[in-house]
């Protein structure tokens, strides 16, 4: 591809890219969706000969964009609205995590062939919730703050695992149980311990040099030296990027607890800051996208429908998980809008790059991701006209059980006080009692 055709497919893409989101805003068509379909086009016409190729150039390309959305998608979570709902969020993210992976990546040895690490790697990828597409969906619906806190600290927690699980299955495989336990402890901890006093530094820093121009392109490069340096000493750079992104954007927050008699917020990132990095995560996760729908092999479309099976395998399971390890405070609605926000997306378009799998399996990730977003839009829209409530709801129907929601339990309570009433006088003051 020549100079001129090259910066012609750029500005076309940016241009689609900035269409697509006002399209969703208008008709809630996930512009994601658009994306991945102007890439297959691009592909298909023969507009991107040279790309699928995992050239240095790509693999550079994702890694910087990983950075950024990694970066984007953990500044605004806050740690207050993290921790009243981590008992829920951390269980539901892990038992999801397991059982997921186990079973897909089970189905996908034996069923297709794919060896054991390939088969759990794939399995662990439709684990994943994207946050920059829930985060999209948020702006759509109302939703309470304790459910809108649970689904991002989820999004979180389970990005997270799911980075550590295919990086520990890709790097630790050849070693015994006790040298992998070792590793990966001082793997996360490194990684934890970096990021996070950088963060501190780097939070210092900017309360002085917070308002010049340069002040969004110098965190940039903070965050590129970061992600090198935990590279280079053997952490995980995404890892240390998400906590050192954890802390700079709750520094307000850490700032008045280290320092009560500091009556300023120290290092918090100005507006023109975010909308900067806005700016840049748009360009970064339209690229991306578009990227993923040019890998797309129609040769092998079967595959495409195998995507489109495990993901609703990974929905149902998750749905039934959600189900019971979700905060029943929330109101049924919010319940319903939680276990429907399943969409994958950027963490596993980046980690595709990183496995460097055949065409099948990246065919089957692609299906997956499409039918996600695409499935995801439609509950949503349904919840929202209160024309569907959850596929946990229809299944526990059909089992001849009811939901466990607040008001449930307290109709089940009452029907067993009144059914172990000791005599009728008892039973009438109870009605009385109701009635006043």
């Amino acid at each position: 591809m020549d100079t001129t055709t090259s910066l012609f497919m750029i500005g076309i893409t940016i241009i689609l890219g900035i269409l697509a989101q006002y399209n969703f805003r208008k008709t809630k068509i996930p512009d994601v969706l658009v994306l991945i379909a102007a890439g297959a086009t691009f592909s298909h016409l023969g507009l991107a000969e040279g790309i699928k190729e995992n050239t240095s150039q790509i693999t550079f390309l994702i890694t910087f964009s990983l950075i950024y959305v990694v970066f984007y998608g953990a500044l605004p979570i806050k740690l207050r609205a993290l921790f009243s709902t981590m008992k829920y969020s951390f269980f539901s993210s892990l038992f999801n995590f397991i059982l997921i992976t186990i079973l897909l990546g089970t189905i996908s040895h034996y069923l297709l062939g794919f060896r054991w690490l390939l088969a759990l790697s794939l399995g662990a990828l439709f684990c994943v919730l994207d946050g920059t597409i829930i985060n999209s969906i948020l702006e759509t619906i109302k939703l309470s703050p304790k459910a809108e806190a649970q689904i991002q600290s989820e999004s979180a927690i389970i990005d997270i695992l799911v980075i550590v699980g295919i990086l520990s299955i890709l790097n630790f495989s050849t070693m015994a149980m006790n040298e992998i336990t070792q590793s990966l402890t001082s793997y996360l901890f490194l990684s934890f311990g970096i990021g996070i006093i950088v963060a501190i530094i780097w939070a210092f820093a900017l309360k002085h040099i917070g308002d010049y121009s340069s002040a969004p392109v110098a965190t940039m490069a903070v965050l590129v030296t970061l992600y090198a340096f935990a590279e280079y000493v053997e952490a995980n750079g995404v890892i240390t990027v998400f906590f050192f992104s954890i802390m700079l954007g709750n520094a307000g927050l850490w700032s008045k607890l280290l320092y009560k008699e500091q009556k300023e917020d120290v290092g918090l990132i100005e507006l023109e800051t975010k909308h900067f990095f806005k700016d840049i995560s748009f360009l970064i996760r339209t690229f991306l996208f578009v990227y993923l729908g040019i890998l797309v092999d129609f040769s092998q479309w079967i595959y495409l429908l195998y995507g489109l099976v495990f993901f609703l395998t990974a929905y149902t399971l998750r749905a039934l998980v959600v189900r019971r390890l979700i905060n029943h405070d929330l109101e049924e609605k919010d319940e319903h809008f939680l276990e429907a926000m399943c969409a994958k997306g950027l963490t596993p378009t980046v980690m595709l790059a990183v496995i460097q799998a055949n065409a099948a399996f990246t065919n089957i990730v692609i299906g997956g991701i499409f039918s996600s977003i695409l499935i995801t839009s439609i509950l949503i829209f349904l919840i929202d006209k209160n024309k569907f409530t959850s596929i946990s709801e229809i299944i526990y129907k059909k089992l001849g059980k009811h939901k466990n929601s607040p008001r449930n339990r307290e109709e089940d309570k009452e029907k067993e006080e009144e059914t172990h009433e000791p005599n009728s006088f008892a039973k009438d003051i109870k009605i009385i009692s109701k009635a006043v």
